[in-house]
């Protein structure tokens, strides 16, 4: 059994224990730890470089807090974890644009609804600037990171499969038409 569904499981039967042992770091595991902070510092350095960031804080707060309303998954973890960009030492830069090239291999796009950290409106954009695109879409869900294999709810093959195929073949096999398919949580 997966080891996160065990401990959901756990904690739906009242045994937070697994809660707290999930959540608690593990000191033994230098080597991941190591491995943790240094992706963390370079996804806070492109992060916080790649565009313009407010610097204020009562900004930061108005602008989540209404998204928690809307987005309440991951809206104030990104929050903190974008925070550094406030007051980031490194010139910010303006956002690259993306679109079509000549040469690219097609792209599909996998998207939830309500994940704050990557609103969905940016998904339907890059979807647009990307001619020949395929958007599959989790409806009505909040997850980050759609594709994971942590979540079992990801391996369903409503899922799945689209992204295998894109991965081994490098082709695209979802029809145009089912763009923005309705994929519940329930498919």
């Amino acid at each position: 059994m997966d080891p996160g569904r065990h401990r959901l499981q756990q904690v739906l039967r009242r045994r937070p224990q697994a809660l707290i042992d999930a959540a608690s770091p593990d000191l033994s595991d230098t080597a991941g730890n190591i491995s943790s902070e240094n992706g963390n510092a370079v996804y806070t350095a492109v992060e916080c470089t790649d565009a313009k960031w407010p610097t204020s804080w009562a900004k930061w707060d108005k602008d989540n807090t209404a998204l928690n309303k809307q987005y309440p998954f991951m809206t104030w973890a990104n929050a903190w974890m974008n925070l550094p960009c406030a007051t980031w030492p490194v010139k910010q830069q303006s956002p690259v644009e993306v679109k079509t090239g000549k040469g690219l291999p097609p792209v599909l796009i996998v998207q939830s609804q309500r994940d704050a950290a990557t609103p969905y409106a940016g998904a339907v954009d890059l979807h647009k600037r990307f001619k020949g695109s395929r958007l599959i879409t989790e409806k009505d869900a909040g997850s980050h990171g759609v594709t994971g294999l942590v979540n079992p709810l990801h391996q369903l093959p409503c899922r799945r499969l689209p992204v295998d195929r894109q991965a081994r073949l490098g082709r695209l096999h979802v029809h145009p038409a089912r763009d923005a398919a309705a994929l519940s949580n329930t498919s």
